[in-house]
């Protein structure tokens, strides 16, 4: 009976489907290698993300228990497939020249579960489908929800105080009671409870039921469980140090309430699960699946060689993508012979930083003093689009309000209006992108990256004047910068090398 069984195992999943599956595991390495690295790091130094370390090992067993119902000696390529595969790729292009890992990340992990589904077909894919899709759990996402999360955890945390009568002010995050002051801050927002439930929900639905309804009910509990769950955590933090005068609910006390009360919630989603499942007798066992015929060896030969033509032009081209954001040659300096030389004004200073040249001074225009700053990123030396650059320090000037202006040939041009306890400023700006003039900073970005995509990303630079003003003449000098601005923009602009 052992060696009817082997044979079977034998005919179901040939040598030619192991290596074919196996071949295109490793031209998604070969091609996506650096979004599988980034990803790794993120995985190994945020604790958030540990649980991704293991979802690739998970999704592999959970085909491994479905060996029954494939046949890799039986494959039916799907060639539709493939423009979702090429989607795919695309998006990596943008994250890749964008330097948006989340957008690399996102193609990495669909990329890998796609190209299964392609080699193996409808039927057989069908058989995997959550397995596959598992995979998108190593993709790191989540903490772009915290705000919100610590949102709703304070509004019900605030919410349960009430009912219980606890005095409470709030304002904003911080919740104060007559004892003391509560911040609910980021590690409050209980992300990684709430990833973690998500993960496992999905993990006991699939393992431990078989209809679709419940499954999709014990998915929909497990992401609300534990938003509920920890603001009641948050809850009971406040009200343990309105019992006990702050003595308790503080420090390492909060650490270890949480990581208890985390138990809890886990155990209780489970004994969720347990009542929600099916009985054991209503599980009915997955049918063997029985190929009629073996695919021939030019099916295999076809399939591979199509997902490796594509794969070679995907590294090619983020190959080319690289060459762009590597610095090969020494770039050329801004013309600063365009304007004079002066010394750059204290009042006013932007802060960027990695720029590859920047030119400062100031001149008179109807006896008007304008300062301007000018920065260059050719290609390969640094991110002109970045948080990290201001054009203003935050911690000496406040944006007070913005405006559009018509510039020179209708073009748009940005004013900031910024302010501080002293003076109010009027700060005008505008990208130049590979020769191109632009206004918005999302606007230049995306043309850099459609550039640097095309293989012919030279360089980035942004132009800002400023002027001081009054608030009593403040529509005067709004006329009179728009001139100025008017008047100099062509002159500015060939300070960029060609």
């Amino acid at each position: 009976m052992n060696d009817g069984n082997t044979k079977a195992v034998k005919e179901r999943h040939s040598f030619t489907g192991i290596a074919s599956l196996l071949l295109i595991v490793l031209l998604w390495l070969a091609t996506f290698w650096q979004g599988v690295v980034t990803a790794v790091d993120i995985w190994l130094i945020t604790d958030t993300f540990n649980h991704c370390l293991f979802v690739i090992p998970a999704s592999i067993y959970f085909i491994y228990l479905k060996r029954e119902q494939l046949a890799l000696s039986a494959i039916e390529p799907n060639y539709w497939v493939l423009i979702p595969c090429i989607g795919s790729a695309g998006i990596y292009a943008v994250g890749l020249s964008g330097g948006v890992q989340l957008f690399m990340h996102i193609a990495t992990f669909t990329f890998l579960p796609l190209s299964v589904w392609f080699l193996l077909g409808n039927t057989q894919a069908k058989k995997i489908l959550f397995p596959l899709f598992f995979i998108l759990f190593c993709i790191p996402f989540g903490e772009e929800l915290i705000p919100v999360l610590q949102e709703v955890t304070a509004d019900l945390s605030v919410m349960m105080l009430q009912w219980i009568q606890v005095p409470i002010y709030r304002s904003g995050l911080y919740i104060e009671i007559p004892e003391g002051r509560f911040l609910v801050a980021e590690a409050c927002s209980g992300i990684s409870f709430f990833i973690a439930s998500i993960v496992i929900g999905c993990l006991y639905a699939y393992m431990n039921m078989q209809s679709r309804i419940r499954r999709i009910s014990f998915v929909i509990i497990a992401i609300i469980f534990p938003i509920i769950a920890n603001a009641i955590r948050v809850f009971g933090i406040i009200l343990t140090g309105h019992l006990t005068n702050m003595e308790h609910a503080v420090g390492a006390d909060h650490l270890i309430y949480g990581w208890v009360f985390f138990s809890l919630v886990i155990i209780c989603l489970i004994g969720l699960g347990e009542l929600i499942r099916e009985k054991s007798s209503d599980i009915v066992a997955d049918p063997k699946f029985e190929p009629t015929e073996q695919t021939p060896l030019t099916g295999y030969v076809k399939a591979c060689g199509v997902l490796a033509l594509l794969t070679i032009v995907l590294f090619i081209w983020y190959q080319v993508i690289q060459g762009q954001l590597s610095a090969s040659t020494t770039p050329r300096n801004l013309n600063a012979s365009i304007l004079p030389a002066k010394p750059a004004s204290k009042a006013w200073q932007p802060e960027f930083v990695d720029y590859y040249d920047q030119y400062q001074t100031n001149f008179s225009y109807e006896s008007k003093k304008i300062d301007l700053s000018v920065v260059w990123y050719p290609k390969g030396h640094g991110e002109l689009v970045s948080y990290a650059n201001r054009m203003y320090l935050e911690d000496f000037w406040t944006l007070e309000s913005s405006y559009s202006v018509n510039g020179p040939n209708d073009f748009k041009i940005e004013i900031n209006q910024i302010v501080n306890s002293r003076n109010v400023r009027l700060l005008g700006y505008w990208y130049v992108v590979d020769g191109k003039v632009l206004s918005n900073k999302n606007t230049a970005k995306l043309y850099e990256i459609y550039k640097v995509m095309l293989g012919q990303h030279k360089g980035s630079g942004l132009v800002m004047l400023s002027m001081e003003s009054e608030y009593s003449t403040l529509e005067k000098d709004k006329r009179l910068f728009l001139e100025m601005l008017t008047k100099e923009f062509s002159t500015i602009n060939q300070m960029f090398p060609e």
